[in-house]
């Protein structure tokens, strides 16, 4: 198997590639369909999986594809491809900028490599474990605001909102009435990607799938983040909730959630 600076190049460019993908169709009709309530799926979604996972195939072909539509593969391998191609089809549906293409890379249960992707936006994150996290190829570093009244945070809304709308409601107005702002973007792996640039300050959200998070969160951890679960505890991208912070803030995010039942 190759290195993980082989790793990198190849998921920057499957990442491109699918890229390419959305940003041609991003202002075109479209054909949607529903997986479910709110969680559409188009043609461009399906034709960015194929090219993403043929690139990542042609090159690791001894490595396992986990990926949100249909072209998952078990190959009993170490080294495993976590990947959306089209993170934010709500956002794409509605021509809103705020798209990206994920892609994680797992060896023996770690997330050594994340990309994500924005090419309506033409920015590139990517981080390597142990060697930083960087924005169109300068590093990036999470934002030094410890005050949480001068602090942003970003959510999401989980799909499954039938008997959880008030479980996900109880950290508004505490939010709202503690910090600066407070926003909803519809992608979780740009929401990740915005913490470790500094854009955000922190970041959470439940029932997630992995491949929502595992590039975003080593993006977090690489410019100096902290992640975890709602209750502190170790994440990975098979936790059902996460909070994503500069780390500064993170012991009041915690505080803030901590009334919350998530899904597990």
């Amino acid at each position: 198997m190759r290195d993980l600076s082989q790793a990198l190049k190849v998921a920057l460019k499957a990442a491109w590639v699918g890229g390419k993908v959305i940003k041609e169709g991003f202002s075109l009709p479209k054909e949607v369909q529903f997986k479910r309530f709110a969680d559409p799926v188009t043609e461009y979604d399906k034709r960015a999986e194929e090219l993403i996972v043929e690139t990542l195939t042609r090159w690791f072909p001894e490595a396992s594809i986990l990926t949100e539509e249909v072209l998952s593969r078990e190959r009993g391998n170490e080294w495993r491809w976590i990947i959306d191609p089209l993170d934010g089809t709500v956002n794409f549906t509605h021509q809103i900028p705020f798209v990206c293409v994920s892609i994680g890379l797992e060896v023996k249960g770690e997330i050594v490599v994340g990309v994500i992707y924005n090419p309506i936006l033409n920015e590139t994150f990517w981080a390597v474990k142990g060697q930083g996290a960087f924005l169109n190829g300068k590093p990036i570093r999470v934002s030094q605001i410890a005050d949480v009244g001068k602090a942003l945070v970003v959510t999401g809304f989980p799909y499954e909102r039938e008997g959880r709308i008030e479980e996900v409601m109880k950290p508004l107005p505490t939010l709202v009435r503690e910090c600066e702002g407070f926003r909803r973007l519809g992608s979780a792996g740009m929401d990740l990607a915005y913490v470790a640039c500094g854009r955000f300050e922190a970041f959470y959200e439940e029932n997630l799938k992995p491949w929502d998070t595992a590039a975003g969160m080593l993006l977090v951890e690489e410019a100096g983040g902290k992640v975890t679960t709602y209750r502190g505890e170790r994440f990975t991208p098979f936790e059902k909730h996460i909070v994503a912070t500069n780390g500064l803030v993170h012991e009041r995010m915690l505080h803030i959630l901590s009334d919350v039942h998530p899904v597990t």
